[in-house]
């Protein structure tokens, strides 16, 4: 196989044939000149034809890479941009969030300060001495804010905060109760000691609480599972659902099923055997049911 010329010596050939079509011939040889000399000129068109594709070639691809070129920067341009969008649109979104929880902190510890103004109105009995206490009432229980006061600076260190989960609420709830048992909490104060143990969530809900509801104790829990839709179908499937993880043991696997098991029960008002067996015969009808008929009932019961 011949290997294809090369531009230079494309470029040697059309010289030489140049140089030959100059050269006088004798008259005998005219016709074979002649010939030679068209021979020459195809050639020498070839090579022009040839040089033009070849440099229109060259052009092409100079223009593919610049092409191409071009479009990359253009994407990395487009990417920087989308980058720095991103970012900003971040940082925003984090601002109005920062500001948004600032203001309900504000508005919760504007209305922590109307609760204890209103207390703070309670007239106390004539006579009061110290911590509130007076003739009739020696342990100043006549005085809500002195209460709040005294009460808080006991149970600071006992109670536990707020869990971050939703489904850790009841047991929250529980231990609180018991806490308030031990210690022989008013109730009149319970609901006051339990809201600065919320997260910052918790307590932006507890703002659409009217003062009166927010100072109850039962209104405050009964709004707090309500909002968290802590039902009693909630718990009911919770305990059904219920698995053991890999690093817990059997045991604490049957203490979470108790608890769970507890919370429905409750919620159910669950007080004694015959409670009990009517409950067990109520979700068994329900089992029965037609899919409308039970969305029906599951919608009215909450």
């Amino acid at each position: 196989m011949l290997a294809e010329p090369t531009a230079e010596s494309k470029t040697d050939l059309f010289r030489e044939a140049r140089e030959a079509s100059q050269i006088l011939l004798p008259a005998g040889d005219s016709i074979t000149a002649t010939s030679e000399s068209g021979s020459a000129a195809v050639c020498l068109r070839e090579l022009e034809l040839e040089e033009k594709r070849a440099e229109r070639e060259r052009e092409k691809r100079q223009a593919e890479r610049e092409e191409r070129k071009t479009a990359r920067e253009a994407e990395e341009r487009k990417a920087d941009w989308e980058a720095q969008k991103l970012a900003m649109e971040f940082e925003e979104r984090r601002a109005e969030r920062d500001a948004r929880l600032k203001t309900e902190q504000l508005k919760l510890e504007h209305e922590n300060r109307l609760v204890e103004l209103k207390a703070r109105q309670t007239k106390p009995g004539d006579g009061e001495g110290i911590d509130g206490q007076t003739p009739s009432d020696p342990n100043g229980a006549g005085n809500l804010a002195l209460q709040t006061k005294r009460f808080g600076e006991m149970m600071r260190h006992v109670l536990p905060k707020m869990p971050l989960k939703s489904a850790e609420l009841p047991q929250f709830f529980e231990t609180v109760e018991k806490l308030y048992a031990m210690y022989e909490v008013p109730a009149e104060v319970q609901a006051k000691l339990l809201i600065p143990l919320f997260t910052v969530q918790t307590k932006s809900l507890v703002n659409q609480m009217s003062i009166d509801d927010m100072s109850k104790y039962d209104e405050l829990k009964k709004f707090l599972l309500t909002e968290y839709k802590l039902t009693p179908r909630k718990y009911k499937v919770r305990f059904e659902t219920a698995f053991k993880n890999a690093g817990k043991t059997y045991t604490l696997f049957a203490a979470r099923l108790r608890n769970l098991l507890s919370y429905y029960l409750k919620s159910r008002l669950v007080e004694d055997y015959e409670t009990l067996i009517e409950l067990l015969i109520s979700d068994r009808l329900k089992g029965s049911l037609t899919q409308g008929l039970l969305n029906y009932i599951l919608t009215q019961e909450g």
